[in-house]
């Protein structure tokens, strides 16, 4: 009894502690649901970045730590997106594109099949781009630069990122 009573002391802290630390991350942006970032993208001209994730996503857990947690990335999100928070087992409802669906159906219609993934949106509602897995810091700001920028348009992003060479 007093084993089962301790596991599930420590089971519910661990739970408490996991989502605390997911909350703090969740008030470092301005997170928009889908719907609120789609008009507020179709107003402005800006972009929608849509941050697949799931709960137990231990990448996702380092993305929010090493990544989200900085200034500059940040402000740069600010600066070109409306950022919506998914998580991939959500059954929470969201409107895309004026079709209502859940976030697990969300994800399976974006083809998310990993966590982290990002989805960037463009301001009528065309999906521009979808980029799995962690990305550190500096890739992850010439990404938010080359979609924010609409540099994607007319280059590659190694073109971008000065990796390749034009010829």
């Amino acid at each position: 009894m007093i084993k089962y009573t301790l596991f599930s002391f420590c089971l519910i802290f661990l739970t408490a502690t996991a989502c605390a630390q997911n909350e703090g991350v969740k008030d470092l942006y301005e997170w928009k649901s889908m719907e609120e970032a789609q008009n507020l993208a179709s107003e402005n001209n800006k972009k929608v970045l849509v941050y697949a994730n799931a709960t137990w996503c231990t990448y996702c857990k380092k993305m929010e730590k090493e990544v989200f947690s900085l200034k500059k990335v940040q402000e740069k999100t600010a600066e070109h997106f409306y950022p919506v928070w998914i998580d991939i087992e959500s059954q929470d409802s969201l409107t895309f594109r004026g079709n209502k669906m859940t976030q697990v159906e969300f994800a399976r219609a974006m083809r998310v099949t990993g966590t982290p993934t990002f989805i960037f949106i463009g301001p009528e509602g065309e999906i521009i781009a979808g980029q799995p897995g962690f990305i550190p810091e500096e890739p992850y700001l010439q990404i938010l630069d080359y979609v924010g920028t609409d540099a994607y348009i007319g280059q590659t992003f190694g073109e971008f990122a000065g990796e390749e060479s034009k010829e």
